[in-house]
């Protein structure tokens, strides 16, 4: 009774008042998700300056601007950043279409509003028809702009970061990079921290970013449509912040990736649908990448539950129709012992045409070449163990790259990537700027900042600034 008496008291207070937008007052609600009954977790954030307190509305969805909103929370008065904002009892309101808004006020008294709808609530099982999607009445907060920068290389390019430090930021910067790409986790239930702060630190630092959001292979085995529909709020979600580019999700070709018995184009495109709708709903500037696959001829060895080769998967993603749901094809290219240029002779057992840039290139290229979508090379690096001890097992055919190699290469792959005409290559990520790992995963030996700090693949790309 307390608490309706100081909710009556608090809506008196506002009169009139005018109501505005706040980029940081947001609910999150899955569009899917628009008939409710019981009790509702409200989630999102409430945090405008100097805010005094905030509560929950909901008024009937044809009311229009003559709306009465009845509260239906009772207010909270500490800000609250991507958690529970509160808990609904839908029972309080009789069974019908709704409009709710997440309401707060600071302390000159303005109020700052955050609506959607159309909601159903649907206790007692009336005989109402359901509509879909939800209709945001008032749009998502406006993403962070995008920074201003100048590609002065022959195509934009970036690099994959581990700690992003002064040092690596300047080390890009003398490149001439203008990306940095993060891999991020899509864990359900977590919030958007982790995007959030890769989002703030690379413009900060002057850069578009690249965020690869992937998740467990075993959460995907087990939660079915409901994880796939998560997994597409969450994108839409980063994309709300600002994200300039999302990869979603990396290597569902390989069954560390992906579940075994699973893999299949078919199984990717029922990913990838919902995401792309849902990125291009929240941010229409968010550039979607397919997924990049592993360079792979296993198939035949391990058979298709396992790994299915890059080409032949390419193949099933374009019969699937995945270019209508994205804007750039993955690719990745991390095995090569020769100059880019060269297209045979490589000295290992088999000569396959993984081991190539250009045939690398071509193997998604040619399935996509009438689709009038480009390439992404979310991944290209070299591996060298100079500065390092013995390459760990696996990784020995890399044994005699040098780093001067490693960076004359890649300077060399950026042209020859510029200059493709099969497909046009819109982005190409250095894997990798500062990774650490050595043993059992080679990582640092792929890094183009060495041991030593110096980073001579800098250099061979910043020659190419024009």
């Amino acid at each position: 009774m307390r608490n309706l008496f100081l909710i009556l008291l608090l809506i008196t207070a506002l009169g009139g008042a005018t109501l505005a937008q706040s980029d940081d007052l947001s609910l999150v609600w899955s569009p899917v998700y628009n008939t409710v009954r019981g009790t509702v977790d409200l989630r999102g954030t409430a945090n405008i300056a100097d805010q005094q307190w905030y509560l929950f509305e909901a008024a009937p969805y044809d009311a229009g601007q003559d709306a009465m909103w009845m509260p239906v929370v009772s207010p909270s008065f500490a800000p609250v950043i991507d958690a529970e904002l509160g808990r609904w009892n839908t029972g309080i309101l009789a069974d019908g279409f709704y409009q709710l808004r997440l309401h707060a006020v600071d302390s000159a008294q303005a109020s700052h509003v955050y609506a959607l709808g159309p909601i159903l609530v649907n206790n007692n099982g009336s005989d109402l028809v359901n509509l879909e999607p939800v209709e945001r009445i008032l749009p998502l907060p406006k993403p962070l702009a995008a920074p201003e920068v100048v590609n002065r290389l022959p195509l934009p390019v970036g690099g994959h970061v581990l700690h992003f430090d002064d040092p690596v930021i300047d080390a890009m910067h003398s490149a001439g990079m203008t990306w940095a790409k993060w891999q991020i986790p899509f864990v359900p239930g977590e919030d958007l921290t982790v995007a959030r702060h890769r989002i703030k630190v690379t413009r900060a630092a002057g850069f578009r970013i690249l965020l690869s959001v992937t998740g467990h292979v075993h959460d995907l085995s087990e939660g079915g449509e409901e994880y796939l529909l998560a997994y597409a709020e969450f994108l839409g979600k980063v994309a709300a912040l600002g994200a300039d580019a999302i990869e979603v999700w990396n290597e569902m070709n390989l069954d560390r990736e992906w579940p075994q018995g699973q893999i299949h184009p078919r199984n990717y495109a029922k990913m990838l649908r919902p995401a792309y709708a849902a990125i291009k709903a929240a941010n229409p500037e968010t550039v979607v990448i397919t997924g990049a696959l592993s360079p792979t001829g296993a198939e035949g060895v391990f058979g298709p539950a396992k790994v299915w080769n890059d080409d032949n998967y390419y193949r099933g993603m374009a019969n699937e129709g995945i270019a209508e749901h994205a804007d750039c094809i993955g690719v990745h290219y991390n095995e090569g012992v020769l100059p880019p240029s060269q297209l045979g002779g490589d000295p290992r057992d088999h000569d396959y045409p993984t081991r190539y840039f250009i045939s690398q290139l071509d193997r998604a290229g040619y399935y996509f070449q009438g689709y009038d979508i480009p390439l992404c090379i979310t991944e290209l690096g070299y591996l060298s163990p100079e500065g390092y001890e013995p390459l760990p097992g696996g990784f020995a055919w890399a044994a005699n790259t040098s780093v001067a190699e490693q960076a004359a290469w890649l300077a060399q792959a950026i042209t020859i990537a510029a200059d493709y005409t099969r497909s046009p290559v819109d982005l190409l990520i250095v894997w990798n700027m500062d990774f650490e790992q050595y043993n059992p995963d080679p990582q640092a030996g792929y890094a183009i900042i060495r041991p030593d700090g110096s980073c001579p693949a800098c250099q061979t790309i910043g020659a190419l600034i024009r």
